[in-house]
């Protein structure tokens, strides 16, 4: 079981990431975290769940409903609370159900407070580096490439 569980991890899922967030959104809306699957397998994303950490805040976004499935060049959003309240930045967690660490972003601060977010140039490009990323016009749920 332990094997079979760790080539799960190994295989579709590792390929998910965050590919975009909304840190410090314009009056009434909510943080949220967009997760991309780059990969060409279908990934099930049942029990998964993220969370925005900013100093000694923590906002843990509600898992994924069971059943879900993310397929290759889909997107699936998390939405956080309305009385979530945080400084201007922070980072982001990506948990598999096992509660194992899929991605993590670098610290991003936004003080924009607006409809501008961090966001993967193109999706879901990923070397684990500061240029993997972009501010731009929010595209929650749909592609980065404008």
């Amino acid at each position: 079981m332990a094997a079979s569980l760790l080539v799960l991890l190994a295989g579709p899922a590792a390929s998910v990431v965050i590919n975009e967030m909304e840190l410090n959104p314009p009056e009434g809306e909510v943080d949220w975290i967009e997760i991309y699957n780059p990969g060409n397998q279908s990934v099930d994303i049942s029990s998964w769940t993220a969370e925005i950490t900013d100093g000694s805040w923590t906002g843990r976004f509600e898992a994924v409903a069971p059943g879900t499935i993310l397929l290759p060049g889909g997107f699936y959003v998390f939405n956080g609370q309305e009385t979530w309240d945080h400084d201007d930045g922070g980072y982001a967690v990506l948990y598999s159900a096992s509660g194992e660490i899929l991605d993590r972003t670098a610290n991003r601060n936004d003080g924009l407070n607006n409809d501008f977010t961090f966001g993967r140039h193109p999706d879901g490009y990923d070397t684990n580096t500061d240029g993997d990323w972009g501010l731009g016009s929010a595209t929650k749920g749909v592609s980065n490439i404008r």
